[in-house]
């Protein structure tokens, strides 16, 4: 199958066939949880993310997807979606279904794609836990910056820092204070968006 924008070149052609894109506006919900699973998703543009509500209102990011990752992945192995599934911002996705999924799941070569998609997502959640379970603001950031700079040592993040200071557990204050300090340490450099750590 040739390469598209919209999907990876592994997808059989019957699952191609069977997707459907979604667009979502940044807020819009996907899924709610409690919702019966009818499939996964692809993100082909934009981000989304898992949101687990706790006591008192309060929220808790579970999972994160964004361009050329797989959402909701973990539903395979439920009858009803866990957590909400949200746009962080505008958004196109595409929709799985479970039965073409299955099906494409005997083919060999898109099941071994598939299966490394979703290791390189378990490695990229285990980090995320990792990371909360920190105790210190500035130890979580140098984490985040170790664990997902790119091989020339630089961490983009796409979406407002109010967002990076949610998937940190952190107050957007608190973070704020932490990458000036940082900075004024020479310990990173930020350009917006765009970290880079001293090596």
């Amino acid at each position: 199958m040739p390469n598209s924008p919209d999907r990876p070149a592994y997808f059989p052609a019957a699952l191609a066939q069977a997707t459907r894109r979604i667009s979502l506006e940044k807020g819009e919900a996907l899924f709610r949880e409690g919702q019966r699973v009818a499939g996964i998703y692809y993100v082909i543009s934009g981000e989304v993310k898992a949101l687990r509500h706790m006591a008192k209102s309060s929220e808790a990011v579970m999972a994160r997807a964004m361009a050329g990752e797989f959402f909701a992945e973990s539903a395979i192995a439920a009858p009803r979606y866990s957590c909400d599934g949200v746009a962080v911002k505008p958004s196109v996705l595409l929709f799985l279904p479970m039965d073409a999924l299955d099906a494409a799941l005997t083919d060999a070569g898109f099941a071994k794609a598939f299966f490394l998609a979703n290791a390189a997502n378990v490695r990229r959640q285990c980090s995320r836990y990792e990371r909360v379970r920190l105790r210190s603001a500035r130890e979580r950031v140098l984490h985040l910056l170790a664990c997902e700079s790119g091989p020339d040592g630089v961490f983009d993040w796409p979406a407002p820092l109010t967002e990076l200071a949610v998937e940190l557990a952190l107050e957007p204050e608190t973070l704020y204070r932490v990458l000036s300090e940082l900075e004024a340490e020479g310990e990173i450099t930020r350009e917006k968006r765009r970290f880079r750590r001293r090596s």
